[in-house]
């Protein structure tokens, strides 16, 4: 069993991400904020035995049902790990945004499974939204902190991205 990831982005500038980056530099002071991009994030579960197998895969289910990615507006990318190159400057930290009440991954799985012919090839689906920092700070484990302080919503002065009454995240 091996997984990969599927990132959907908007082709053109994303006005949500620009807006938060914005509120989170202007109105909450985080002004080691240097980037902020989102992008939609599916975790299928795929029943191949490489990481080869599974990136060769994913495209097709990606594309061609439209049922991730509308070629009209998005890109997309599969990658196989947490892991990333690091940016020209500051420090990279990612934050997976999770509702574990959203039914939509099971329709989408029920689809996959159904309809598009993958059966058993797919066996589960993760479904989020993944914030992507860039952030001037010395080291990657501040980066992951303040990221995580950034995300979390626990007053109106400290974090934006994450409702910890129905939502889950996690930082990488």
């Amino acid at each position: 069993m091996k997984s990969v990831a599927l990132l959907v982005r908007l082709k053109i500038p994303d006005v949500t991400a620009l807006t938060a980056a914005n509120a989170l530099r202007r109105s909450l002071g985080y002004a080691q904020l240097h980037e902020l991009r989102r992008a939609d994030y599916y975790r299928p579960d795929l029943a191949v035995d490489s990481d080869a197998e599974a990136v060769a895969l994913a495209p097709g289910f990606a594309a061609k049902p439209n049922l991730f990615v509308n070629p009209n507006k998005h890109v997309y990318e599969v990658v196989t790990s947490h892991e990333v190159a690091a940016p020209a400057q500051g420090q990279l930290a990612r934050v997976l945004v999770t509702d574990p009440h959203d039914g939509s991954a099971e329709g989408m799985l029920a689809a996959l499974q159904g309809r598009l012919g993958y059966g058993g090839r797919v066996s589960g689906l993760t479904k989020g939204l993944l914030w992507t920092m860039v952030l001037d700070v010395a080291d990657e484990a501040e980066a992951r902190r303040l990221a995580g302080e950034m995300a979390e919503t626990t007053s109106l002065e400290q974090g934006l991205l994450v409702n910890p009454h129905f939502q889950e995240f996690e930082v990488w």
